[in-house]
């Protein structure tokens, strides 16, 4: 799998992380700290399904790994973002943790492919 696709897959289940979270924060009026778990499980479990679709490859746990990793990661970004500033808009934290974890699972797949190429 290319980065590209691999960037791809990851933005769109950040992005439907960052939905479903807002929808449960700002439509269904639920604690941020617990429309969390729900939307970054909805978020994984897009990312995982789009990442297997894009092909088998002999590295394919180590990616999905990257992917649970950046989003455990992220959870616990807003998480500290938010018990550390109380009076924050939810959507600062939430904005800041995504960017953050696409950074990570990109790094770490970049790093990935670094390895499978062997030493320069």
């Amino acid at each position: 799998m290319r980065l590209s696709h691999f960037a791809l897959a990851e933005i769109f289940g950040l992005a439907v992380d960052l939905a479903v979270t807002c929808l449960l924060i700002f439509y269904l009026g639920v604690d941020s700290l617990a429309a969390r778990l729900p939307g970054a499980a909805a978020g994984l479990a897009t990312s995982l399904r789009l990442n297997r679709s894009n092909g088998d490859e002999p590295n394919g746990f180590l990616r999905n790994a990257f992917t649970l990793i950046s989003r455990i990661v992220g959870v616990g970004i807003f998480a500290l973002l938010l018990w550390r500033n109380p009076l924050l808009q939810p959507l600062i934290p939430l904005t800041l943790s995504a960017i953050a974890a696409l950074v990570l699972a990109l790094y770490g797949y970049l790093r990935l492919q670094r390895h499978r190429r062997g030493p320069d």
